[in-house]
């Protein structure tokens, strides 16, 4: 009969530490959320040393501790943690990838690397891991590795397209070292994946047009605002001067135009084609087109800055004095002095 206490009398004490605990890490949140981060650690530390057999506790200290910076004392948690024999798998994984952050968080980049290899040693199927070590290993220039560990990442979560990503920046990158085939190869293998990747359309307009084909370069950049308008501003330039090049500036604005017949509001589209009316001497068909955006938005200081730049170059100074007046006076108004803005 003595046995019946006893066993109620030592539930009563695990229910007496788990409420114990539950509490202090309820604290611990509330301080975390007022950004009380002494008084987080306190909490956290005080419960670590009253159940140091505990793992959460010491899971979340080294978080804590990795958020202010003291990547050298998250990372002994997380080894100390480690060492033990009575882990269970499933927190030695959760251990593991934060050490594996740890490392990332303070430049070991080889040993964050080597960590998350022992991560998915342990669950294959870790996502985090696996977008990690693409990053890690991109990161390193280990493109074909990259590409490896983001082909599982892909069957694992078929939206994140990391293989893309992947030789969208071993494109990038061969580019930047003058390696125009191989950066041209990477892209190549890009879109026959994703043939709607806008970037990756701009980048292989630049490859054909540093090739001295200037067709393919023009091929290749018609694409990208039809993908994604937003990108268009930064390859009108381009297709004008391209345009230009081969004698086919006519081309360049009926090609705006018609970017603009099916999408009216866009404002860089309509931009561009002022400025390729005025490079021809249409100075009032051009004006014609900013008016379009600022009579629908007056506070567009794309248009306004354009409007300024294009009767200054036709020579009607006090217009433009008046526009870029007006430009500053919104750009005051908008609370923009000061920040970066679109100008």
């Amino acid at each position: 009969m003595r046995l019946w206490p006893r066993a109620f009398g030592g539930g009563a004490r695990r229910r007496g530490r788990r409420r114990d605990a539950d509490d202090a890490l309820r604290e611990a949140v509330l301080a975390l959320l007022d950004r009380d981060l002494d008084g987080t650690e306190k909490l956290l530390a005080g419960e670590a040393q009253r159940d140091s057999g505990g793992v959460g506790v010491f899971l979340a200290l080294g978080r804590l501790y990795r958020l202010r910076g003291e990547i050298g004392r998250a990372v002994r948690i997380h080894q100390n943690l480690l060492l033990r024999k009575d882990l269970a798998s499933d927190d030695r994984v959760r251990a593991l990838a934060d050490l594996a952050e740890d490392f990332r968080r303070g430049g070991f980049l080889r040993r964050a690397i080597a960590a998350y290899e022992e991560v998915l040693a342990h669950a294959p199927r870790h996502a985090g891991a696996l977008r990690a070590l693409v990053r890690l290993q991109s990161d390193v220039r280990e493109f074909d590795a990259a590409l490896a560990v983001a082909a599982r990442l892909d069957r694992l979560e078929p939206e994140s397209r990391a293989t893309v990503a992947v030789l969208l920046e071993q494109a990038e990158v061969a580019h930047a070292e003058g390696r125009t085939t191989d950066a041209r190869k990477a892209l190549r293998r890009a879109l026959r994946r994703d043939v709607r990747h806008a970037r990756a359309w701009s980048l292989l307009g630049e490859l054909e047009a540093e090739l001295g084909r200037p067709k393919a370069a023009l091929d290749a950049w018609r694409r990208v605002p039809e993908l994604e308008r937003r990108l268009g501003a930064q390859v009108y330039p381009r297709l004008a001067a391209t345009f230009a090049a081969v004698g086919r500036a006519r081309d360049h604005e009926a090609y705006l135009r018609e970017l603009l017949l099916a999408q009216p509001d866009d404002g860089p589209s309509r931009i561009a084609l002022a400025r390729a009316l005025a490079a021809r001497g249409d100075t009032e068909g051009a004006l014609a087109e900013l008016r379009v955006l600022l009579e629908r938005d007056p506070d567009d200081l794309d248009a306004h800055h354009a409007q300024g730049l294009l009767l200054l170059a036709a020579g009607k100074d006090a217009e433009a004095l008046r526009a870029f007046a007006e430009l500053l006076q919104r750009v005051e108004r908008l609370g923009l002095l000061g920040r970066e803005s679109s100008l």
